[in-house]
């Protein structure tokens, strides 16, 4: 067997091989043998048609079971040999199959880019400078308060206002004609919640019990349900009760009512305290994508485009699930999976090109993660998920892909981190970073 490599492009090759007449013979002999065991035709007993016939009428099979045999055994052998590690199946092109001839065919893979990767320290990075926000204390305070309000009866008669907890009937209408989904009995609207279509509840404040009457709204042109986007709608409405919220004071006894706090004053330091933690946390991660941004517009490379689709797939399925946790899916959004993965694609392309380079870096600087990290991390998975901490550690023995990925994102956060410490960072306000 020959075998001659050919560098297509950086993250692709191609293997051309010419296998000996003889072997190429040899084998035709095994598969006809293979065929004649189950061939059936009508004037011959199984196993007895003959090998004149067998050429005849079953050469197309005859050809593709050779070139499947002879590329098994000789594609990955010469991957081993000439240490290629593919990261796409091969594309295959092949001269016809002859008795007594070489057969030539080629094999054109993807493989990983052999990167030599470079200016990873003294990075020029922005970092968003934190600040505190009151306001965000205050309007959690009043989600809290909002939740844990009573709706009572109206103490008399009164138009429908901001605030209130509205029962109506209601059936809308696109040309007249009843749209899917657009009615429902003793729906419960609170007026001021935004919920509804920009302009809805703002026309049911004023009416009283008992009241009916039509609502004219325009649904917005990106609308996830793609056939009333920026149609005309009108809503016949009925209401059938009001009500009004009354919000607990915001006291000590309303904090003890919410966790094991003694005084307002702690309740509110906690949500201060979460809410830092939080932004920081959303900052460290930002700086972060820009210190892996960086790397990749200081070391161009071209990627595979095997892993980009894989990265692609794993896109489109987060997005399918984050959808699915609401009772949703990319059809009702008015997408599908072909438009998402033209959207994400060039993120994907990012992503992997990031991926590849901080497994760079790691290699050069021998960053490796130890195996107290590793459980470590464990623990803080069993924490975060309220689970014993040996069942998953159990769980990742049993699964060597899923401890595979783990130990890659411990490496991965340690290359970042490395970047981090050896970059030149300036903090600023956000709204200037932008």
């Amino acid at each position: 067997m020959i075998v001659h490599v050919e560098d297509v492009s950086p993250v692709k090759k191609k293997l051309n091989f010419e296998i000996p007449a003889e072997r190429v013979t040899e084998e035709i002999g095994k598969v006809y043998l293979q065929i004649q065991k189950t061939a059936a035709m009508k004037g011959f007993r199984k196993g007895k048609v003959p090998q004149g016939v067998l050429e005849k009428h079953f050469s197309g099979k005859m050809a593709g079971d050779v070139l499947h045999n002879l590329v098994s055994e000789t594609y990955f052998k010469a991957l081993d040999e000439q240490k290629i590690v593919a990261v796409s199946p091969p594309s295959i092109e092949s001269d016809e199959v002859k008795k007594g001839e070489p057969l030539k065919y080629s094999a054109t893979v993807e493989i990983l880019p052999e990167i030599e990767v470079k200016d990873y320290t003294g990075l020029q990075i922005r970092k968003d400078a934190y600040t505190t926000d009151e306001k965000i204390v205050a309007d959690r305070l009043k989600e809290m308060q909002t939740r844990m309000a009573q709706i009572k009866p109206l103490d008399e008669q009164r138009p429908a206002a901001i605030g209130d907890i509205v029962t109506l009937d209601f059936t809308g209408y696109v040309d007249g004609t009843p749209f899917e989904n657009g009615s429902a009995i003793d729906y419960m609207l609170e007026l001021g919640s935004n919920s509804f279509i920009t302009g809805f509840e703002d026309q049911v404040v004023g009416m009283s019990t008992g009241d009916e009457g039509t609502i004219k709204v325009t649904f917005p042109e990106d609308y996830f349900v793609t056939k009333l986007a920026g149609k005309e709608v009108t809503f016949d409405v009925k209401i059938k009760d009001i009500k009004t919220k009354e919000l607990p004071p915001l006291d000590d006894d309303f904090a003890s009512q919410i966790g094991e706090f003694e005084t307002l004053d702690q309740l509110k330091a906690k949500l201060s305290e979460s809410y830092e933690t939080q932004e920081k946390s959303k900052i460290e991660s930002r700086m972060h994508d820009r210190l892996v941004q960086e790397l990749i517009e200081k070391n161009p490379i071209e990627v595979p485009e095997a892993l980009v689709e894989k990265q692609l797939q794993f896109l489109v399925d987060n997005i399918a699930h984050d959808l699915a946790m609401q009772n949703l899916t990319l059809a009702a959004i008015g997408s599908d999976e072909k438009k998402i993965r033209q959207d994400y694609r060039d993120t994907a392309v990012l992503q992997v090109k990031g991926t590849l380079l901080l497994e760079a870096v790691a290699k050069k600087e021998g960053i490796v993660v130890e195996p107290a990290e590793i459980e470590q991390k464990i623990l803080d998975i069993s924490e975060k998920a309220n689970k014993d901490s040996g069942v998953v550690e159990k769980f990742y023995e049993k699964n060597s892909y899923a401890k595979e990925a783990l130990i890659k994102q411990l490496r991965e956060e340690k290359t970042i981190k490395f970047l981090a410490e050896n970059a030149s960072i300036t903090e600023e306000p956000e709204a200037s970073s932008k």
